[in-house]
């Protein structure tokens, strides 16, 4: 049985938990009567004003500390993470259950957990959720929460969620925005299965709870070559996009007359697949879900045109290459010839192909650097090769088939550079790469 309380991991030197006594392996039960399950809870129980502080010691003794801090982090204490909440569900579309059989384990985790919805925007169903869940995220203030909608009609949300019966979607989003929590929803569009007439009325019921719904991103589904999905689900095409952007423009008309937000937005991809301008800065609201791939591009367009418009000059001598995916390459492309124009630079850009997860996964941040190798196999690099930095998982700096930036450094013979997460870091790799180069520092830079 899963003991009570928190375990405080360590204490900070001088702190106040310090000053107290509490040391690793103590237990933290309660905090002014409430029970604490984790960091979040611990936090927002901490801010209530003077404290009564309930350890369960090492040896198994109980005290109670009473004190008064000044802010959440002046008790002092690292605790230990919380357990992920996982999926119960088995959705048609599951990209988890797309990977190739060689994934590492850590990428078939299927979380589906309120608190890092909270914290970092991950999308969750709701569908694990109890009453004691959405008393806890209405009570402690967990908002903005991302949730995947699909659909609002209840006998298809089951079918896509493969769950043998309908969940209450509607009435745990009532609770939520009644008391307060604003809501980012997600449909990932599959043809033939949510679109068309299903498309629209999730769009409109959705609507209906502006601004506790406060956006619907619209994302295509995505087909890797492995796994069950690809045999029954059909991919986006240019055609298919297409059509998707003419429905959603008349919504986003009424929408921005109503309400003065764009509200149901599109994913990038549907405006590259179909050979569209993306739309302008002001049609994406506050980009609210750029993560989940919605004003990408037009942020990074306008973010290249405002760093090419402040720099003067750059090393004119750079000779190397940029990867990336193959739906982003066009865009990329583009900005590199500008590039090269203005600072006499020399520097290539290359599509490669994504043979480790399928030929339909296209976009930058789930490249392999084997597939990277295989795409420059036979072509001019030139001094260096800058991959894309959101390829990159944060945790160890492998690339989604656990190669390493050092692996591909020493296939290719040269230099390898992250190119961040924004056009800033891209710029500033760029302008430092003479200088890093040539003080031959580790083979892979990240801003």
């Amino acid at each position: 049985m899963t003991p009570k309380g928190l375990t405080i991991l360590k204490t900070k030197p001088r702190s106040r938990a310090a000053k107290l006594g509490l040391k690793s392996g103590d237990r933290i039960l309660t905090v002014n009567g409430h029970e604490v399950t984790d960091e979040l809870s611990l936090r927002f129980y901490l801010s209530e004003g003077p404290i009564d502080l309930c350890i369960l010691r090492a040896n198994g003794c109980k005290k109670t500390f009473r004190i008064d801090l000044p802010d959440t982090a002046s008790l002092g204490v690292c605790v230990e993470e919380f357990r992920t909440k996982t999926c119960s569900n088995a959705c048609l579309f599951c990209f988890v259950d797309q990977l190739p059989p060689n994934a590492r384990p850590s990428l078939r985790v299927k979380d589906d957990d309120y608190r890092l919805s909270f914290l970092h925007g991950n999308y969750i169903t709701l569908t694990n959720l109890g009453g004691r869940d959405l008393d806890r995220i209405a009570e402690q203030r967990l908002s903005p929460l991302y949730l995947s909608v699909h659909t609002t009609n209840p006998m298809l949300r089951a079918k896509i969620l493969g769950r043998k019966k309908p969940d209450d979607l509607s009435g745990k989003i009532l609770k939520l925005i009644t008391h307060g929590i604003r809501i980012h929803s997600q449909i990932v569009l599959m043809p033939g299965i949510n679109d068309g007439p299903h498309l629209e009325k999730t769009v409109f019921d959705l609507y209906r709870w502006y601004p506790g719904i406060q956006s619907i991103a619209i994302v295509p589904v995505g087909l890797s070559g492995h796994g069950a999905a690809k045999d029954f689900l059909t991919a986006v095409t240019p055609e298919y996009s297409r059509s998707v952007i003419f429905q959603a423009q008349q919504w986003q008309a009424r929408f921005r007359k109503e309400i003065a937000r764009t509200f149901a937005c599109l994913a990038d991809e549907f405006y590259l697949q179909a050979g569209w301008e993306v739309p302008e800065k002001d049609s994406y609201d506050d980009f609210a879900q750029i993560e989940d791939g919605v004003g990408m591009v037009r942020r990074f367009l306008d973010d290249f045109k405002a760093e090419m418009a402040s720099r003067r000059r750059l090393h004119s001598e750079l000779n190397g290459t940029l990867a990336t995916g193959r739906l982003f390459y066009p865009v990329l492309r583009r900005c590199m010839e500008q590039f090269n124009r203005k600072f006499g630079s020399r520097l290539k850009v290359r599509a490669v192909e994504n043979r480790f997860l399928g030929g339909r996964i296209t976009v930058a941040g789930l490249l392999g650097g084997k597939d990277i190798l295989t795409a420059l196999a036979g072509k001019d690099v030139g001094d260096f090769l800058v991959i894309p930095g959101e390829a990159l998982a944060s945790a160890n700096d492998l690339l989604i088939d656990d190669t390493s930036p050092k692996d591909i450094s020493k296939a290719l013979g040269k230099p390898v550079y992250s190119g961040g997460r924004t056009v800033r870091d891209l710029f500033h790799i760029l302008s430092e790469i003479k200088s890093i180069a040539g003080s031959r520092r580790a083979s892979v830079i990240r801003t």
